[in-house]
């Protein structure tokens, strides 16, 4: 169990540099407290620079970082009301880019070099939604930095985890047990791709062979799910399982667990209980 992390909602693989990349909200989720930081983090699993990006820092500003993507040199982080980039080799702050909506979760590339970001909106309790205001979204940001919603509303279901599939996104529903996909093209509208066995899904990936990886809250598990089969168990036991990473020199399996400050680095070919 690395020492040190805080909240640590989401990870990538860097794997040029052979290492995770893991961010940390550092504090409350939607507060703009500039307290959060980024992780360098070993295939083992030992931290080897706890505060490498670091929000009041060096000109870097980072209130509660979450999904993490990379695109040749650039590393993307998803934050409160932006997307902020950075150098993926030094760390160093490139730009920020504002978006409309409120949390930004996860966050990928389109293979144009377009940037896609979950906004899950705030918690539903205890206090009522404000129907009237569209809380949910799903934003793309052009390479031009042109910023449109792909789609918005409270049916979304607190949009979370993210992985793009052509001009479509397949998206992990924190406020539901759905992986739904949403058309991103001229046809709009969205379908559900599979209903899972627990909800609050937050962590969403896809291997090379077209197999998803999810995890869940409520059910404490990460599945690996083939679209159209029961989901299979890799991961249990696990409290607040949140982002999910892959090694792919080993073939392993990294998932944060947000509220136990934990991260579990686990073989993709074994299912295996919750590490200590």
């Amino acid at each position: 169990m690395p020492a040190g992390l805080n909240q640590p909602e989401n990870l990538v693989y860097d794997s040029v540099a052979d290492v995770f990349l893991v961010s940390n909200m550092g504090g409350g989720g939607s507060t703009h407290d500039d307290n959060g930081f980024i992780s360098r983090v070993d295939p083992a699993g030992r931290v080897l620079e706890l505060r490498w990006i670091a929000g009041g820092a060096d000109g870097v500003q980072l209130d509660a970082p979450k999904g993490l993507a990379i695109r040749g040199d650039t590393l993307a982080v998803a934050d409160l009301g932006a997307v902020r980039l950075f150098d993926r080799r030094t760390g160093a702050p490139i730009r920020s880019i504002a978006l409309p909506g409120l949390v930004m979760n996860d966050v990928a590339f389109g293979r144009d070099g377009s940037i896609w970001i979950t906004d899950t909106g705030p918690a539903r309790t205890p206090a009522p939604v404000d129907t009237t205001h569209d809380l949910d979204a799903l934003w793309e940001v052009s390479p031009s930095g042109t910023v449109r919603a792909v789609a918005r509303g409270l049916p979304l279901s607190r949009p979370d985890g993210l992985v793009l599939d052509g001009s479509d996104a397949l998206i992990a529903t924190f406020g539901a047990n759905r992986i739904e996909r949403v058309h991103g093209g001229s046809e709009q509208g969205r379908t559900i791709v599979q209903v899972m066995p627990g909800g609050r899904l937050d962590g969403l990936r896809r291997l090379r062979d077209g197999t998803l990886l999810v995890s869940s809250w409520d059910a404490q598990t990460v599945w690996s799910l083939v679209p159209g089969r029961p989901p299979r168990a890799l991961l249990t036991g696990v409290v607040s399982p949140a982002g999910i990473a892959v090694d792919t020199r080993r073939q392993r399996m990294a998932v944060t667990s947000m509220e136990r400050n934990a991260l579990y680095v686990v073989p993709l070919g074994q299912r295996p209980d919750a590490a200590s």
